[in-house]
């Protein structure tokens, strides 16, 4: 059996000052805001005398850490509020003002005065040296420190004849401070842009790549076959179906390779690699070794180990553009001579890449990858006993 409910409206909408409803943008009211929650009511200046419903009103809601702002006005939609007696069963109508309440969000003020021009790298060692850990912050006063400011006076002041022209030099007198790095930006907003192919093929090598490259394509089916199977494992597997770019690359990663295989004695020959075309090989003896001069005063080539580190540098640069930036460390290896997994991963991670272990089967295996931000060695210290 339905129950009879009577209505009865009790609206004095002039006369007496409304109930008032509140609804929360973002969220509910807490019941028990443990007394720290205050609302106050304000009318305009203008409406002062009014008392009803049709005064404009603003009313702000305080927890003690936000305010919460809401507005009502006249409108021509009258707004109830309904009371029922639980006993009589009568419920009565009351007018009601609405408000919409919403956080006060305070926008700090603009300074008007002109930025500096800093770059996005900058910005982030400004951040680095505020909020950084520890040992980012080491690593970037580090990196800070080795800063050199290149002028028209540097020439005056580094000898540059070991990366370009060798000079004669004693055995022991190559600087250990030398860079074996290929030339990389680090400021570059993408990984295309990090390393310049030129800094690892000449013009004029590319040009000698080019007409070899187009030979071997124009060639017949055996004779391909023939000379893919003569190249290096890592160059064979991916020499079947490549773009002539990708083959310039291939083709002289093999000469890199079977210069780096080179030892003591070959280097010391008149003719030290017979099989690597002169282009090539000229540009190989004058960047990866020196002419040294023995205590008897007898002069020769020799390749140290700060040149072999460079050699096998440029070979991992090169590898990372034709393998699209992510290398499996151990197939580098396997075509390289006394040359572990632990050291190329040391120059991975020299040249910005992170280096890290990937199930393949059921063995583990190491690849670099290079993407932005750039990894930075930090070094390690040890700890004062």
């Amino acid at each position: 059996m339905s129950q009879v409910v009577e209505l009865k409206l009790s609206s004095k909408r002039k006369k007496r000052a409304p109930v008032l409803i509140t609804n929360y943008s973002h969220g509910y009211l807490n019941p028990n805001p443990n007394g720290k929650f205050k609302i106050e009511c304000f009318k305009k200046i203008s409406d002062a005398s009014e008392i009803g419903v049709d005064a404009s009103r603003n009313l702000v809601a305080s927890t003690g850490r936000l305010n919460y702002i809401g507005s009502s006005s006249a409108t021509n939609l009258q707004c109830f509020v309904g009371v029922r007696d639980k006993q009589t069963g009568n419920m009565k109508l009351y007018d009601c003002a609405l408000f919409n309440m919403k956080p006060e969000m305070k926008v700090p003020e603009i300074d008007s005065k002109p930025t500096t021009n800093v770059t996005y790298w900058e910005g982030v060692n400004t951040l680095t040296e505020n909020f950084g850990s520890k040992a980012r912050q080491r690593a970037l006063s580090i990196k800070q420190k080795s800063y050199v400011d290149v002028s028209e006076e540097m020439p005056n002041l580094i000898n540059e004849s070991i990366l370009r022209s060798p000079e004669k030099l004693n055995g022991n007198s190559l600087p250990q401070s030398m860079n074996y790095l290929p030339p990389l930006n680090r400021d570059a907003t993408s990984i295309f842009n990090v390393f310049d192919i030129n800094d690892i093929i000449s013009p004029e090598e590319s040009e000698s790549l080019e007409s070899e490259v187009q030979e071997l394509f124009s060639a017949t089916s055996d004779e391909f076959t023939k000379k893919r199977l003569s190249f290096c494992k890592f160059v064979s597997e991916r020499f079947g179906n490549v773009s002539s770019e990708k083959a310039k690359f291939l083709i002289y990663y093999n000469y890199l390779v079977a210069f780096q295989k080179l030892r003591y004695n070959d280097i010391r020959k008149k003719d030290p690699a017979p099989d690597i075309p002169e282009i090539y090989k000229n540009k190989f003896m004058d960047k990866f070794t020196i002419i040294s001069r023995t205590d008897k005063g007898r002069e020769g080539r020799s390749m140290p180990n700060q040149l072999k580190d460079k050699l096998v540098s440029y070979i991992f640069v090169l590898v990372l553009l034709i393998e699209n930036f992510k290398v499996n460390l151990e197939e580098i290896v396997n075509d390289l001579n006394n040359v572990g997994i632990p050291k190329v991963a040391l120059i991975a991670q020299s040249v910005g890449c992170y280096v890290s272990k990937k199930k393949i089967g059921e063995q583990d295996a190491k690849f670099a990858e290079l993407k932005l931000p750039l990894y930075v060695v930090v070094p390690k210290y040890s700890k004062k006993k």
